[in-house]
């Protein structure tokens, strides 16, 4: 019998949280990095691959699940269309697009969450739909999703974090 691989089962609350330290990364890299460059696709590309297993492990229906699966397929892959050099316009209109199905997800599971999560996770829901659906706005309306996003991550790795035994006396 094959011995499972330690990658097998993924402390999905550790991804969370690495999740959210690496979107504090990134959010400065969109005004001190050219996004095309390869600096820029490796700070966007890594935490949406960090996120598939936070995305299986967060409760929500399946289809909201496919919701954040599809949204971390599409960021990834404007990620590697600005660092091929396709024009802004063109890569960030997919990525806006990609925005509604984390918007979906997020919501969801939001909804699903207790206390503070739910608040946040709504909060960055409307925002990240919100801006895809306003062509030309200027990208500081953007701006509450880079405390959001972070802060939405560190409240679903509340989330999944084992809880601990209650001790015995």
């Amino acid at each position: 019998m094959l011995e499972p691989s330690p990658l097998a089962a993924p402390r999905a609350d550790y991804l969370a949280y690495a999740v959210a330290g690496l979107f504090l990364a990134r959010f400065p890299s969109f005004y001190l990095v050219s996004q095309q460059s390869v600096v820029s696709a490796v700070l966007g590309i890594l935490p949406h691959l960090l996120l598939f297993p936070v995305v299986g492990a967060l409760p929500a229906p399946p289809w909201a699940r496919a919701a954040g699966w599809g949204w971390l397929a599409i960021d990834m892959a404007t990620d590697i269309m600005a660092l091929n050099g396709v024009a802004p316009a063109i890569f960030l209109s997919l990525r806006y697009g990609g925005h509604i199905a984390a918007a979906l997800w997020i919501a969801v599971a939001a909804w699903q969450a207790p206390g503070a999560a739910r608040l946040v996770g709504g909060l960055l829901a409307l925002n990240l739909a919100g801006y895809s659906f306003l062509p030309g706005a200027p990208f500081l309306v953007l701006f509450p999703s880079f405390v959001l996003l972070p802060l939405w991550f560190v409240l679903v790795g509340r989330i999944l974090a084992p809880r601990a035994a209650p001790a015995v006396s």
